[in-house]
């Protein structure tokens, strides 16, 4: 259980919160998919810790990221006009290149080019991979990116979506820290998957998560905390699933299936607000679209916003009632993040975790916390957190993995067969 205080400490991110300034300071921030941000089309709002900017994707396939505002007038850039590598404002036509300079500014006769040039641009430099955009909001020069296993050159090939969901980052976190709830919740999209992939792809570890709550073991990393479930299966063996979380946003979770590996990243849009980017990588990726994104057909997903809420509390934000009485547990038959999403927005805006009353099951939840808020005390004294771009070594976030152990060894036997 944590303190009304420790709580708003950890969730708060807009203007000078210490959690937001942390992530801002620190680390690359997912804020859209790749495959959404195409040469020609408008520029795209983007709203992160509070603060309003604009994306949009150049001629010469470069992303240019800046401050939603025109630095003349303060006019929205997301009315802008695209031409060539850069964006017009429509108020008095100052154009923006994708690398941040004015490049035109016909309202100074004076002198046009000088002027221009020492105007200056809130500009923020992008880096792509994985299918995800992703910014750096820090004061510090560019650093490296990080070495996440799910980056293209590793040889995988990745299936993202992203969502918006109108509730707190970190209650998208614990979901993804959480491999209790798997079996519970998505018990009827887990089954429907499995009958219908068992032709192709070896779903015995799915299977499994069916037969026990698990325990946990949890360890201190470089780059945040590694999270061992544990499910005692029979026949004197475990079957154990071995997540990272690299701090503050990202978790990669193994799946079961084949050589397919869960990726979630919890992009803050402001305190009440948070992106998911749920996907999966592999090198092989047998699973198609239609089985990752969607279990029906019939259904039409927004390709900028996956797992849209279906409506609020008076509607129990669109869960089905009379699919639940016709056998699906949860009544929301779309995918698996729809699942996350309908129990997260439930909560609130930002829930109360004063109140809560944790379980043997919640130990990477609860260490997680920990972490965070050890990480922003830390912090305060100088010291950098787990996993920062600052860091003098790039930072390397290993594969994750699961599979079974004999009973009494220890689950770092997986990662000596990797």
């Amino acid at each position: 259980m944590v303190s009304r205080e420790e709580n708003e400490l950890m969730t708060r991110v807009e203007g000078d919160a210490p959690m937001g300034r942390l992530m801002r300071e620190n680390y690359w921030i997912p804020f859209a998919l790749s495959e959404n941000l195409v040469v020609g089309d408008a520029p795209t709002p983007v709203r992160l810790f509070g603060e309003n900017y604009i994306a949009f994707r150049a001629e010469n396939g470069q992303v240019g990221f800046f401050d939603e505002l025109c630095p003349h007038r303060r006019a929205s850039l997301a009315l802008g006009r695209l031409e060539g590598n850069g964006v017009r404002c429509i108020y008095h036509g100052w154009k923006i290149d994708v690398s941040g300079c004015v490049v035109e500014a016909p309202t100074q006769v004076q002198r046009p080019e000088q002027f221009a040039a020492n105007v200056r641009v809130a500009h923020f430099p992008v880096h792509e991979t994985g299918g995800i955009a992703w910014v750096w909001l820090g004061a510090a020069a560019e650093p490296a990116f990080p070495d996440l296993p799910f980056d293209a050159e590793h040889g995988v090939n990745t299936n993202m979506t992203v969502s918006v969901l109108p509730c707190n980052w970190l209650q998208g976190l614990e979901g993804g820290l959480d491999s209790a709830h798997g079996p519970i919740l998505h018990q009827s999209w887990i089954r429907e998957v499995s009958k219908e992939m068992s032709a192709s792809i070896d779903s015995g570890g799915v299977q499994l998560t069916f037969a026990a709550v698990p325990r946990y073991e949890t360890e201190v990393t470089p780059y945040g905390m590694r999270a061992a479930s544990l499910r005692t299966v029979g026949d004197g063996q475990t079957y154990t699933r071995l997540s990272h979380y690299f701090f503050p946003l990202v978790i990669v979770v193994p799946t079961g299936y084949a050589d397919h590996t869960q990726i979630f990243a919890f992009t803050p849009i402001d305190d009440t607000h948070h992106q998911v980017f749920f996907g999966n990588y592999g090198v092989v990726m047998q699973m198609g679209q239609r089985e990752f994104r969607s279990v029906r057909q019939d259904i039409e997903t927004d390709p900028r916003n996956f797992a849209a809420a279906g409506g609020d509390r008076s509607n129990r934000w669109g869960q089905d009632r009379e699919l639940m009485d016709a056998g699906h547990f949860t009544g929301v038959a779309r995918s698996v993040i729809d699942e996350d999403a309908l129990v997260q927005v439930s909560m609130g805006p930002i829930v109360d975790r004063s109140k809560e009353n944790l379980s043997s099951s919640d130990v990477a939840v609860a260490q997680a916390r920990r972490l965070i808020l050890d990480t922003l005390a830390a912090a305060e004294e100088g010291e950098l957190p787990p996993g920062s771009a600052l860091a003098p070594e790039v930072v390397r976030v290993p594969h994750p993995v699961d599979g079974m152990v004999d009973d009494g060894a220890s689950w770092r036997q997986l990662e000596s067969v990797r």
